[in-house]
């Protein structure tokens, strides 16, 4: 199977808007690689001390570049099935349902230069240069799983589905003091060990109540709501605008043990008002999204319809050099008052209780 891998030079500053782009067009997943130094836990899991070694190829430490990458399988004669590459069969193994042609392929690189000129004309988003290359099969299949490894968050330890619970937390679960949620993400984001997840649960967790109802909004992998009736809460409604993440939640919510009936998936775009998504309201509700999607959450007639009056919000997913634009955008609203912004690394949760 062949894969063309788009790149696109940016700004740090720029990224969640360069996604968005992306994402308009169709493509529902983007990996980005940018000049940030690594954090001193990164370093120590890469044994390196050699820091201008681990910037990307063509990065500085020293200037804020950023690249935003997606991919494109396109039909390959040598295209083999999931059998014949050792009977791959899971949900993480989804992204190859889609084969574009070479029309396709073009159509969508000529629309992704047209949004990006559009963005242009009113942001710096630094060069916009778009290169390309391809890769195969080989470099795709279950190798993204190495890189996961358990992480803790609270009293919650999430685990990879493939993996044994380590040493130095068994004793902690016999105990009872580290409930434990399986996780496999397949293709959808939210595995735990990205700070906006980490920060979008630590959130939760401290202003969730017992019996709390939850709309989780973009659920992803549904790692937030998983870790929402770990702690508790007694239902999770969940959104999201892909698809693609159901065979994935529903896999997650499986090997969980979650009985039907406490965490309900609905595909749709809740800023959309002709969805006709309408679930009532909520004390507590999440989103871990790109910033221009929680400005638009944050306005009025919004997430705010889905809270009840003095129910919490909890935003993650916000890159640190947008935390004033997303404050601004919870003020413009009066019925929002910005209670806690919580901060890791180079990220940052805007946490809003609805008061209006």
């Amino acid at each position: 199977m062949k894969w063309i891998s788009v790149s696109i030079d940016t700004l740090v500053s720029a990224e969640d808007l360069i996604s968005s782009a992306v994402h308009a067009c169709g493509i529902t997943g983007v990996q980005i690689e940018n000049s940030l130094p690594p954090t001193d836990k990164e370093m120590k899991a890469m044994f390196n001390d050699d820091l201008p070694e681990l910037m990307p190829e063509g990065l500085d430490a020293d200037d804020p570049g950023s690249r935003v990458i997606f991919y494109l399988r396109v039909q390959d004669s040598g295209d083999r099935t999931p059998d014949e590459l050792g009977g791959i069969k899971d949900d993480s193994y989804a992204i190859n349902d889609r084969i574009y042609s070479e029309q396709e392929v073009r159509e969508i690189l000529n629309e992704v230069r047209s949004r990006i000129e559009s963005l242009r004309e009113h942001n710096d988003i630094g060069s916009g240069a778009m290169s390309f290359s391809t890769t195969s099969d080989s470099d795709w299949i279950d190798n993204w799983k190495q890189y996961y490894e358990p992480v803790v968050i609270g009293d919650i330890l999430i685990l990879p589905e493939w993996m044994d619970i380590p040493e130095d937390y068994t004793q902690s679960v016999k105990n009872g003091l580290l409930k434990v949620i399986k996780l496999n993400p397949g293709t959808a984001f939210g595995t735990g060990s990205h700070e906006t997840t980490k920060l979008a649960i630590e959130g939760l967790l401290r202003y969730m109540k017992q019996g709390d109802r939850l709309l989780d909004i973009g659920t992803g992998s549904g790692i937030i709501g998983l870790c929402a009736l770990a702690k508790g809460a007694s239902h999770v409604t969940a959104t999201e605008i892909d698809s693609g993440c159901v065979p994935s939640v529903m896999h997650n919510l499986e090997i969980n043990g979650i009985e039907s009936g406490h965490f309900d998936l609905t595909i749709t775009n809740v800023l959309d008002p002709a969805g006709g998504f309408s679930p009532g309201t909520f004390p507590i509700i999440t989103a871990n999204i790109l910033a221009p999607v929680i400005e638009a959450l944050a306005a009025p007639g919004a997430a705010d319809r889905f809270t009840e009056h003095g129910g919490i919000f909890v935003t993650s997913g916000l890159a640190a050099v947008r935390e004033r634009e997303v404050l601004d955008a919870f003020s413009a609203n009066p019925s929002w008052k910005v209670t806690d912004v919580l901060r890791m690394n180079d990220w940052i949760s805007v946490i809003a209780r609805k008061v209006l």
